[in-house]
C-alpha cells in the first residue's frame, strides 16, 4: 500500500485538530483563571498581614467574573472534547468496516473470527476511552502543569527549580512501569484472541462436540487458555500495584519537599505569606494531576496495543481489482493456463491445470475431496489468486477487470448456505438490492421455494433466525438458489448444490438447478451423478490435475 494510501487509525484525531485546539485552549484558559484567582487571594492576604483593612466585597465582583468565565471555559472544553470522542470513534468505526469489505478473502480466512470481532469490538472500545477520557485527561493535566509552572517561574525561578527537579526522575521510573504494563497489554490482548476463537469454534461445532462427546477436551484447551490468562492477569497486576504506590509517591514526596521549601524561602525573607499560599493553592492543582501520570502512562501503553491491533488491519493490503467494467463478450467464458496454486508455499493444490469453458455450456467438476474442485471455484471468484499461471475470463486477465463488477456476473450456489439474520424476503434480496416483493416471489417460485415459504408462520416475513437456524438444510438450499435467480447472473457456480440433502428434497433442488441453468455458463461441483446429468462435460480432478475430460454427445 503506498504511504499516501494508509489509513492511520489516528487520522480522525488529526482531522478534527480544531476541536483538540479549542479544548486546549479552554483548559489554559481555566487554568488561567486558576491563577488569576490565586493571585488575587495572594494579594488579599498580604494586604492583610501588612495591617491594611480588607473590604470582602471588593473583592466579590472579580471573583464571580472569575467563577463565570471558569464555567464558560469548563463547558466550552466539555463540548469540544466529546464532540472530539464521539466523532473519532465514528470515523474509526467506518474506516475499519470500509476496510473490511475490501480486504481480500485470504486475509478473512487466515484469521479467526474470535480474534476478529474481538479488535472489532474490545479494541475498538479501548479506543474510545483512550480518545474519550485518557487523551484529554493527559491533555488537560499538561496544560494546566505548563500554565501554572509559568506563573511559579515568574515569581520565583528558585520555587519553580525545585519543582521541576523534584518530578522527572520518579516520571521516569513510571515511564518504566508502563512500558512493562504494555508488553502485559500485549500479552493479554493475544490471549483473549486465543480465548475467542476457541470459544467460537465450541459454540459452532456444538454438534460434534456433543455427538462425540468432545466435552472435556473442549473444556481443556478453554481452561488452558484462562489459566494463561490467569498468569499474565498476576503479573498485571503486580505491575499496577508497583504503578499505584508510585502515583503516591509522585503525589505527595515532591508536594513535602516544595512544602519545605517554601518554609525556607519564608524563614529567609525571600518570599511573602501571600506568595506562598498562592504557591501552596497552586502546587495542589499540579500535583493531583502529575500524581496520576503513572496510571495513564500505563492506560496509554495499554490503548496503544488496541490501536496497534486496529492498524493491522487498516494496513492491510486491498484485494486487487482492474478498472474494465464487465462485459460478457466473445464465446470463451473462462481460461485457466497452466495455474498453479497453493494455501501455503509448502502445499501446493492446483498443479499446471489447463481449462477451457464455453459460453452456454453445462460443465461439472468431480473428483475425491482436496482434489482442487472447490479452489478452482474460489479462483474464478477472486477469493485468492494463483501463484501462476494465467486466469481469463471472457478473453481478459482477470486482473484486468473490475472485481464488484465481475462479481455481479456471478452467480454462487454453496453447501454451506450461509443466511444472514433477518427475513425470508430480505435473505432473498440480497441478489439484487432493491428488489420488488414481486421479483423475489417470482425467484421463489422458479426455485421451488414459494410453497414452502407461505407455509412458514410469517411467509416472506419470517425471521430466518442466527444463520438460518430456523429453515432445514434444503429449505435453505432453495433460498440460495432463489437469490441467485434473482441476481440473473450469466455465469453460475454451483458447489455440491445437494450434498446435505435427502433424495426426495434433492429432486426439487435439481428441477431448480435446471431451470437456472438455462442459457447460463454452469460450472458444478458434484459427487453425486445425479447432479451433474445434465452436463455437456466432465473434469475428473485428482491430485490437484485434471486426469480425465470426458465430452458427452449432445
Amino acid at each position: 500500500m503506498k504511504p499516501a494510501d494508509r489509513q492511520s487509525v489516528y487520522k480522525p484525531v488529526r482531522k478534527y485538530w480544531y476541536l483538540s485546539l479549542a479544548y486546549i485552549l479552554s483548559t489554559y484558559a481555566l487554568a488561567q483563571i486558576i491563577v488569576w484567582g490565586s493571585r488575587g487571594i495572594a494579594a488579599a492576604t498580604d494586604r492583610l498581614f501588612s495591617g491594611q483593612i480588607l473590604i470582602i466585597g471588593e473583592l466579590m465582583i472579580p471573583f464571580i467574573i472569575l467563577m463565570l468565565a471558569g464555567g464558560l471555559s469548563a463547558a466550552t472544553g466539555s463540548y469540544a472534547k466529546n464532540s472530539l470522542s464521539v466523532r473519532t470513534q465514528a470515523d474509526i468505526r467506518n474506516m475499519l468496516v470500509s476496510k473490511l469489505v475490501r480486504i481480500p478473502y485470504s486475509y478473512l480466512d487466515t484469521q479467526g473470527t474470535g480474534a476478529l470481532m474481538n479488535k472489532l469490538l474490545s479494541d475498538i472500545g479501548q479506543l474510545e476511552t483512550l480518545f474519550s477520557e485518557t487523551m484529554p485527561e493527559f491533555l488537560m493535566m499538561l496544560v494546566t502543569t505548563v500554565t501554572i509552572c509559568t506563573y511559579i517561574g515568574t515569581q520565583s525561578p528558585r520555587l519553580l527549580l525545585v519543582t521541576l527537579l523534584c518530578y522527572p526522575p520518579l516520571l521516569w521510573l513510571a515511564g518504566q512501569t508502563g512500558k512493562k504494563a504494555g508488553q502485559a497489554a500485549a500479552v493479554r490482548r493475544s490471549l483473549y484472541d486465543e480465548l475467542e476463537n476457541t470459544s467460537y469454534d465450541t459454540i459452532q461445532g456444538i454438534l460434534v462436540g456433543k455427538t462425540f462427546n468432545l466435552y472435556e477436551l473442549q473444556k481443556q484447551r478453554i481452561f488452558h487458555i484462562i489459566e494463561q490468562i490467569v498468569d499474565n492477569e498476576r503479573w498485571r497486576t503486580r505491575i499496577l500495584c508497583i504503578t499505584f504506590f508510585m502515583e503516591h509517591l509522585v503525589r505527595w514526596i515532591p508536594k513535602l519537599i516544595c512544602y519545605l521549601f517554601c518554609l525556607y524561602e519564608l524563614n529567609l525573607g525571600r518570599l511573602s505569606i501571600g506568595a506562598m499560599l498562592v504557591y501552596v493553592m497552586l502546587l495542589d492543582k499540579i500535583a493531583e494531576p502529575l500524581g496520576v501520570i503513572p496510571r495513564i502512562l500505563v492506560d496509554i501503553r495499554e490503548y496503544r496495543i488496541s490501536a496497534q491491533r486496529i492498524q493491522q488491519i487498516l494496513d492491510q493490503e486491498e484485494e486487487p481489482s482492474g478498472t474494465r467494467n464487465f462485459e460478457p463478450e466473445g464465446d470463451i467464458v473462462i481460461e485457466l493456463r497452466h495455474i498453479r496454486f497453493g494455501y501455503s508455499p509448502d502445499r501446493e493444490i492446483l498443479k499446471d491445470l489447463n481449462l477451457t469453458v464455453r459460453r452456454g455450456s453445462n460443465i461439472a467438476f468431480v473428483g475425491s475431496s482436496g482434489s482442487g474442485k472447490t479452489t478452482v471455484i474460489k479462483l474464478l471468484c477472486g477469493f485468492y489468486y494463483p501463484q501462476q499461471g494465467t486466469c481469463r475470463i471472457y478473453g481478459h486477465d482477470f486482473r484486468e477487470w473490475d472485481i464488484r463488477s465481475l462479481r455481479s456476473k456471478i452467480g454462487l450456489v454453496s453447501q454451506n448456505v450461509f443466511l444472514f439474520p433477518g427475513t425470508v424476503a430480505e435473505n432473498i434480496s440480497y441478489g439484487k438490492p432493491g428488489a420488488s416483493r414481486e421479483e423475489i416471489t417470482d425467484a421463489c417460485r422458479k426455485a421451488n421455494a414459494h410453497d414452502f415459504i407461505m407455509k412458514l408462520p410469517m411467509g416472506y416475513d419470517t425471521e430466518v433466525g442466527e444463520r438460518g437456524t430456523k429453515l432445514s438444510g434444503g429449505q435453505k438450499q432453495r433460498l440460495s438458489i432463489a437469490r441467485a435467480f434473482l441476481k440473473d447472473a450469466p455465469i453460475l457456480l454451483l458447489d455440491e448444490p445437494t450434498s446435505a440433502v435427502d433424495v426426495e428434497t434433492e429432486a426439487g433442488i435439481q428441477e431448480a438447478l435446471a431451470k437456472i441453468s438455462e442459457n447460463r455458463t454452469v460450472i458444478t461441483i458434484a459427487h453425486r451423478l445425479s447432479t451433474i446429468e445434465d452436463a455437456d462435460e466432465i473434469y475428473e480432478f485428482d491430485g490437484g490435475e485434471i486426469v480425465r475430460h470426458i465430452v458427452k454427445n449432445t
